[in-house]
């Protein structure tokens, strides 16, 4: 094939790409706090996606650069959204940063996005379980466990 075929092909795949939710998601918090936390969803859901969704929403794109989140998100035990963040060059790792203050305030952030967006109830749908997979573990005390129960859980497990 030529390469102005194959170029051609990349373009009008390229342009799809960047119609899909995730991408327009991407782009639309590429400078804003919220996009660190956009980039990492978008990575644990679609992990071998990234390169090729990195490279058409950010045409020449080589690298992610810092800050940005390194882990998937947990909910603490007061029921904040944590999660590991990397905030300069050759810097370790932050452990269990405050993202959100609470599930609500997650929800709420991504409903503004998608309202932005103008995104359609089946794209809202796909970028909240996204979210949902992001968050991959649940500490808080389960308040409905009986203590007396020996095959009770203490903590909540999503």
């Amino acid at each position: 094939m030529h390469n102005a075929a194959i170029d051609f092909l990349w373009k009008v795949h390229a342009d799809e790409l960047r119609e899909m939710w995730p991408a327009r998601v991407l782009h639309a918090t590429r400078y804003e706090p919220i996009g660190m936390v956009v980039l990492s969803m978008l990575a644990h859901s679609f992990d071998e996606a990234m390169p090729a969704l990195l490279g058409c929403v950010f045409p020449g794109f080589r690298s992610i650069t810092t800050p940005f989140i390194c882990s998937h998100a947990k909910i603490d035990k007061c029921g904040r959204v944590i999660a590991d963040v990397v905030w300069g060059d050759w810097e370790p790792p932050t452990k269990n940063e405050v993202i959100f203050r609470d599930l609500a305030h997650l929800q709420k952030t991504f409903r503004i996005i998608a309202d932005k967006l103008k995104l359609p109830d089946t794209e809202r749908v796909q970028l909240f379980d996204c979210a949902k997979k992001w968050v991959t573990a649940d500490m808080r005390l389960d308040p409905e466990m009986d203590p007396a129960d020996p095959d009770a859980r203490r903590l909540t497990v999503n």
